[in-house]
Formats: structure tokens, C-alpha cells, sequence
């Protein structure tokens, strides 16, 4: 491959006012080739940047199972990346997040929420500082909310989208500091959590971070692109972790442990305030069906603050000024949010009995899907005492708990570990059937998601 090829490919993707599939082509990350080897499902996930994800490698659950009990590796290349330079890139970066940067030095990712002028999450993702100049931060839709900032302010800054020039292939669980060592023949132990250095792997300079969005110790090569080696390094990582039980993950199991984790995810737990309601309506076919978006109610409800997604403790009112901290100094002094993110644990005889009702005679709720596996916008009422008390979401089945699992966006009142709530499920449009599902309220993260600490000598 030609250094510049993929790049283009990439730009070609992504031109999204173009027809889909004759001006506008999808296509693999950088590691489709190897991942073409062993993806069993032969179904591909089309996510944003254009690119395409393995749906299923092997089975669903026993990659999920072995992200918490062994490693796995996933995929999350796809995941623009908006590379940040010039004389003013920190102060910008400090403007545009409600994260106080101060002490980021060189080497140090940091987990940096920007919201819009009203204080809602407009998005979310990781900041990594390569200079004392030069940035990238990561996430959907990384160049679209910068570049709106920039052109709110006065602040000497370039933003370029390096999205198609780095993988982020994820190495994760128990033995990924093992399967990463063996990989690389490097000493790990010792980088800290969000913390970040450049290696030589495969003859390449590459950035390898502790990180990940598993809730398990972790690693993330960035390893560029235009090298041509990208899916060299993905089967050298899969051979090698062979012997320490390492599955690939594919898109169906990657988000079950958003939900075990209980991290607030775009799309699946509120919407990303980075346009209007009508806006978004717009661009729900990407993520509910045309009858499902009419039935739906395009309020701002749907729009949160950081606090009420459980990242409140992240804001530096007092810090620096920025973008939003008006609203969020609003939403403090007035006691914080009405409403708190938790997680809800199903109980398992109400959901056999919808999938029971599938074989049998009468009307039929929807039926539950194993996992969720998707971005989809499906917002469940939870009620409480005959009253609704807020919405569940990221609906999944968990292997590792043998349970159905959401998360919930619920008024405080009914926040208390062991509380007793009910999610509606079905409804997604108006002639759907609802079945009362009783669930218990865990204000803490189900699976512990405190960052694992690698083995010291």
C-alpha cells in the first residue's frame, strides 16, 4: 500500500454528503486484513471514520468472558483523532474541556469532557499531550466539535484529522501487560495508568498508552498506518496471545463492558449535545428505524451535564474558565443535577418471561436482544412507586454476571444501592407491547472497574 492511499480512502469515507457506496466507500482499519482471517461471523459493524469492524470473531460470550478473566484485543481504530499544534494548543485545549489540564506534562493522557454553551456533553474522550505544543485528542466527532470552538475563539491553533495515520488497537484484561511484553520484549510494569511512550514495534516507531475503556489493566498501540504493517502487528498480537488464552473482540461484545463498567456511552446513554434536537433527528436513521425516530420524543431530556453521567467530580469550576463553566456553575450552586448514573441488575425471572412469550400465543412485548452489541438510541422509562423516576439504557445481556444489566440516568431519591425500580421495556413505537421489568439500583460500577495494577517484581 502506497503511504497516501489509505488516507485518501479514508477521505473518500467520510464525505457523508456523497451517496454510500458509489462516491462514498467503506472500508476495513488498518487491520482488516488479519482480521478478515479470523472474523467467523463474516459480518462487519460499519462505525464512523468509515471504517468497518469485525461483528464477531469466535462466539460473543467467550470473548466477553475473556476480557475479564484472560485478554482480549479489540479494535477501536475508527475513532477519529484530531492532532492539535501551535503557540496557543494548550491554553485552546484548556478553554475547550471542563477538565483542568494544569500538570498535564508530556507523555500523560487525560479523560477530558467538553460540553456546549447550556453545559450538555457535547463530547467526551482522551486528550494525549506528545509536546508541550502538539496534542491529539480522541473520539467521534474529535475535528467537528474543535474546529467549532476554534471558530469561537481567538485562540492560534491548527487542527488536522489524523484519524486514517494511527491504529488504536486495544489490548486488554488480566494478562494484556504479559501479551504486550512478549510482543514488544520491553519492561511495561511500570507506566502508569493514562500514561503513554514511544517504542519500536515491528521495526516501526509506535506510541504504546495504558489505557482502555474496559474497566481492566490495559494497553493501546498507536502504530502508524502508513507503514503498511498495521494488520502485521494485529496477527502478531493474536498469535502471540494464543498461549495466554487471548480472543479478539468483536463489535457485539466490545459494549457489554461499557455497561459493567457503567460508563456513559454517545448514542446508547444520551445524546451528544454537539447539535439541536432537530438536528439530531435528522441523523437517527444511523441509529433507530424511521418508525422508531417518529415515535420518539426529541426533547432536550436527552442532553446531559457531565454530573448527572457521573463524571461531575472531573469539573474545574474554580480552576479556568471554559467553555460552558457558566451553566455548570449554575447547575452547582443550585445543588448539582436532579438526576444520578447508575447501574440497574434485571431481574432474570421477568426477562425469562419475555423471552418466554416469544413461543407462545397472544400479543408479544419486543424481544430482547443478546447483547445490545450496537449503537442504538432506545431509552427505557424507569419507574418507581407509579411515577417515573428517570431512563435506562445500554441494555445489555453480561456473560460475566449471567444477567440482563443497563445503565440509567434516575432521579437521586431512587439512587440508593438495593433500591428497587422497574424499566419499561418494549414501547418503541406506539402499537409495541410493554412488559414491567423489576430491576435493583447499584449506584457503583456491577463489575469493579478501579484500574488493575500490573504484577511487580
Amino acid at each position: 500500500m502506497e503511504p497516501d492511499d489509505y488516507r485518501e480512502r479514508y477521505q473518500r469515507a467520510n464525505r457523508w454528503g456523497d451517496t454510500a457506496f458509489i462516491e462514498r466507500p467503506y472500508i476495513g482499519s488498518p487491520g482488516a486484513p488479519a482480521q478478515d482471517e479470523t472474523n467467523a461471523s463474516n459480518s462487519w459493524t460499519h462505525l464512523n471514520a468509515g471504517m468497518l469492524v469485525a461483528d464477531e470473531y469466535t462466539r460473543w460470550w467467550k470473548e466477553s468472558l475473556a476480557l475479564r478473566n484472560d485478554v482480549a484485543l479489540g479494535d477501536w481504530s475508527w475513532l477519529n483523532k484530531a492532532r492539535i499544534t501551535g503557540p496557543d494548543a494548550f491554553e485552546f485545549l484548556q478553554y475547550a474541556t471542563v477538565v483542568d489540564l494544569t500538570g498535564q506534562d508530556v507523555g500523560h493522557a487525560r479523560f477530558t469532557p467538553m460540553v456546549n454553551e447550556r453545559g450538555n456533553v457535547a463530547i467526551e474522550g482522551i486528550t494525549f499531550r506528545l509536546a508541550d505544543d502538539e496534542f491529539i485528542f480522541t473520539q467521534s466527532g474529535a475535528v467537528q466539535w474543535l474546529s467549532h470552538i476554534r471558530n469561537e475563539t481567538d485562540y492560534d491553533v491548527d487542527l488536522e484529522d489524523v484519524t486514517p495515520d494511527h491504529t488504536v488497537f486495544a489490548l486488554q484484561g488480566p494478562k494484556s501487560l504479559d501479551v504486550l511484553e512478549a510482543v514488544v520484549d520491553e519492561d511495561f510494569a511500570d507506566l502508569g495508568f493514562s500514561r503513554f511512550r514511544t517504542t519500536e514495534v515491528l521495526g516501526e516507531e509506535a506510541i504504546v498508552a495504558r489505557q482502555g475503556v474496559t474497566g481492566e489493566l490495559g494497553y493501546e498501540f498507536f502504530f502508524p498506518v502508513q507503514s503498511g504493517k498495521a494488520h502485521e502487528l494485529w496477527r502478531e498480537v493474536r498469535e502471540t496471545g494464543s498461549e495466554y488464552g487471548l480472543r479478539e473482540l468483536g463489535f457485539r461484545a466490545q459494549l457489554i463492558g461499557h455497561t459493567e463498567i457503567n460508563l456513559a456511552t454517545a448514542i446508547r446513554d444520551y445524546l451528544p449535545a454537539r447539535m439541536e434536537p432537530e438536528q439530531i433527528e435528522r441523523f437517527a436513521k444511523h441509529w433507530m428505524s424511521h418508525e422508531e425516530a417518529e415515535a420518539f420524543d426529541w426533547g432536550d431530556e436527552h442532553f446531559c451535564t457531565p454530573a448527572e453521567l457521573g463524571w461531575g467530580g472531573l469539573v474545574a469550576l474554580d480552576a479556568s474558565d471554559f467553555h460552558g463553566r457558566d451553566a455548570l456553575r449554575e447547575e452547582a450552586d443550585a445543588g448539582g443535577p436532579d438526576s444520578t448514573f447508575v447501574n440497574l441488575r434485571w431481574e432474570s425471572d421477568d426477562v425469562l418471561g419475555v423471552f418466554g412469550e416469544q413461543f407462545g400465543d397472544g400479543d408479544v412485548a419486543p424481544p430482547m436482544q443478546l447483547p445490545s452489541g450496537q449503537f442504538r438510541i432506545s431509552y427505557l422509562p424507569v419507574e418507581q412507586d407509579d411515577r417515573q423516576v428517570g431512563w435506562a439504557s445500554g441494555v445489555t445481556y453480561s456473560p460475566n454476571f449471567r444477567a440482563m444489566l443497563s445503565n440509567a440516568r434516575i432521579d437521586a431519591s431512587a439512587a440508593m444501592e438495593g433500591e428497587s425500580v422497574t424499566v419499561r421495556w418494549g414501547g418503541f413505537t406506539p402499537d409495541d407491547p410493554t412488559r414491567e421489568i423489576a430491576a435493583t439500583v447499584h449506584p457503583d460500577a456491577l463489575y469493579d472497574s478501579k484500574e488493575r495494577d500490573p504484577p511487580r517484581p
